[in-house]
C-alpha cells in the first residue's frame, strides 16, 4: 500500500480566531483531481496566490481543523509557511519522468 499522508509539526503553529494553536497536521499527496480543483479555484479566485491554493488542497488536517483554507495559510508565521512549502516540494516532486522516477 502506498503511503499518501504524512504527519508534520509546524515550527510555530497557526493561531485561529479563538486563540487555539494548531501545529500538528497531515499533508497528503495530491492527485490529478486535486490539481484540477486547484486550477478551477485559481480561475475563480485570481486574487489568491496559487501556492496557498496548492497548500490548502494538500493539507488534510491541521490541529483540529479538518479543512484548511488559503486565507488561514496567509496568516501563518513565515517559518511555518516556508516549512510547508519545503515539505510540499519534498512530497510532491515536479521532476518525475514517465516511469515515475525522480
Amino acid at each position: 500500500m502506498i503511503e499518501d499522508e504524512f504527519e508534520f509539526k509546524l515550527p510555530k503553529g497557526f493561531v485561529d480566531d479563538c486563540g487555539d494553536l494548531h501545529d500538528r497536521g497531515l499533508m497528503k499527496l495530491l492527485t490529478a483531481k486535486d490539481e484540477l480543483t486547484v486550477q478551477k479555484l485559481a480561475n475563480a479566485n485570481p486574487q489568491i496566490d496559487i501556492v496557498f491554493l496548492l497548500l490548502a488542497q494538500a493539507i488534510a488536517k491541521l490541529g483540529n481543523l479538518n479543512k484548511v483554507i488559503p486565507q488561514q495559510l496567509e496568516q501563518l508565521f513565515l517559518p511555518d509557511f516556508f516549512y510547508l512549502q519545503d515539505l510540499f516540494s519534498e512530497l510532491q516532486p515536479q521532476n518525475v519522468n514517465a516511469a515515475g522516477e525522480l
